[in-house]
């Protein structure tokens, strides 16, 4: 074989190399962008009270310097209790879902509030696949309170990777909250003139899990209810009341109740301007007796003011009595 046949097959051996390296390199897929192994929510611990409509913060989900567009997967969840995984967050619960914007201003009746929800079977946890967000509904309601775990799977253009115990959500029983202490003054009829009277003490019960209703009872201190119907409870001026946050049916009145069917959780549903959840009411002097030594004379002229505010986070049939200490109601 002469040099320059060797030098040519050489050359061409060169080149065939060169071909079958950049055939293979081509045939390999090139990872785009980066994926952490350091991803992780913000948040150790989301506390969630179970049947209410919880969103977490939507960036609570720290992506450590991995690129966008991601999608994440919730893989199992397990009682920290227990060890054991548990399909609950998972179960699909028939729950009421918006399928239109809500407007608490202007959706006001039941028809309209129809028009934008529709009942569906989902299940309680969603994990927002392009944002890793929580978002819990109303189905939450029969997971039993305690501490879960979760895995999430997440990927990117650059591969997929699986976190164990990313996070822990912590059930919570939460169905009712007080707003802030109650209170309660007497007023001298037809003036200004006003002294405290003991702080009325609220209680509440859930009766049942079935339907959105509360049944208000304004009680003496023996248990003894106020008649609504009779006229015992009266507006204090322009001051909210029980009824000013009834958005879609009318209060109902019986002689010891005022029945609220909210329809919608939490009710109140929005603060009144300047009063936050607070309710007012008045029971004018002839209905209601202070204990002696309370007001400045025995006449039976003062008329009592108790003030309260509470918030009802779950759907549920609810009695809620507000209890007044110092005062008796006239027979």
């Amino acid at each position: 074989m002469t040099t320059s046949n060797m030098h040519k097959k050489i050359h061409r051996g060169i080149l065939a190399s060169l071909f079958i390296l950049a055939a293979a390199v081509s045939c390999k897929k090139i990872p785009v962008g980066y994926i952490s192994d350091q991803i992780r929510y913000v948040n150790d611990t989301f506390r969630v009270p179970r049947g209410t409509n919880y969103r977490a913060d939507p960036k609570a989900f720290e992506l450590d310097g991995s690129n966008y567009p991601i999608s994440v997967k919730l893989l199992e969840v397990r009682d920290l209790a227990t060890g054991k995984p548990t399909t609950l967050f998972s179960e699909e619960k028939e729950v009421y879902i918006w399928t239109a914007l809500f407007n608490p201003d202007t959706d006001t009746t039941v028809e309209l509030l129809n028009l934008k929800r529709e009942k569906k079977m989902v299940p309680p946890l969603e994990i927002v696949e392009k944002s890793g967000q929580l978002i819990f509904n109303e189905g939450s309601i029969n997971i039993p309170t305690g501490n879960y775990s979760f895995d999430v799977q997440v990927s990117n253009g650059s591969g997929t990777k699986t976190f164990r115990d990313i996070s822990v959500i912590q059930i919570l029983d939460q169905p009712f909250r007080q707003e802030g202490a109650p209170g309660c003054a007497y007023f001298i009829d037809g003036t200004n003139t006003y002294g405290d009277l003991a702080i009325p003490v609220m209680t509440y019960r859930k009766v049942s899990d079935e339907g959105y209703q509360v049944r208000l009872k304004i009680v003496d201190k023996n248990g003894v209810p106020f008649n609504p119907k009779a006229g015992e409870l009266i507006r204090r001026g322009d001051r909210p009341t029980f009824e000013t946050y009834a958005k879609f049916n009318p209060v109902e009145y019986t002689d010891t109740t005022m029945v609220c069917n909210f329809e919608l959780t939490p009710f109140p549903i929005l603060e009144y301007p300047g009063y936050g959840y607070l309710m007012y009411y008045r029971i004018p002097s002839e209905f209601a007796t202070i204990d002696p030594g309370i007001t400045p004379t025995e006449e039976p002229i003062y008329n009592v003011n108790p003030r309260f505010a509470f918030r009802l986070l779950v759907a549920g049939t609810y009695e809620v009595t507000i209890q007044m200490p110092q005062v008796t109601r006239k027979a």
